[in-house]
């Protein structure tokens, strides 16, 4: 499985600490399957994921109604079994 943080979004960047690298190091790998082809938002010590969505657009509404500060989350791409975990452009925007 391959992952991908979105460090710089349309509207901020985010600060990525060591806290968060060590943490989101330790996340369990059962827990990511269910994300699995889906963008997710990892809180910004990197010990949950606060919101989910297949493309960013929804990841961006799902973080609104959770009423969290996208500024405070690290946006990931988290890649399914079939997929060779990178990304083109398109898929940013």
């Amino acid at each position: 499985m391959t992952a991908h943080s979105l460090v710089a979004c349309r509207r901020s960047v985010a600060l990525i600490t060591q806290e968060y690298r060590t943490n989101r190091a330790q996340f369990p790998r059962a827990e990511l399957t269910r994300y699995e082809g889906s963008w997710v938002a990892f809180s910004a010590d990197g010990c949950r994921i606060v919101a989910s969505g297949d493309t960013v657009e929804r990841l961006e509404n799902q973080i609104a109604a959770a009423g969290q500060d996208p500024q405070q989350l690290v946006l990931e791409w988290i890649a399914g079994p079939e997929e060779d975990g990178l990304l083109s452009g398109g898929e940013l925007l």
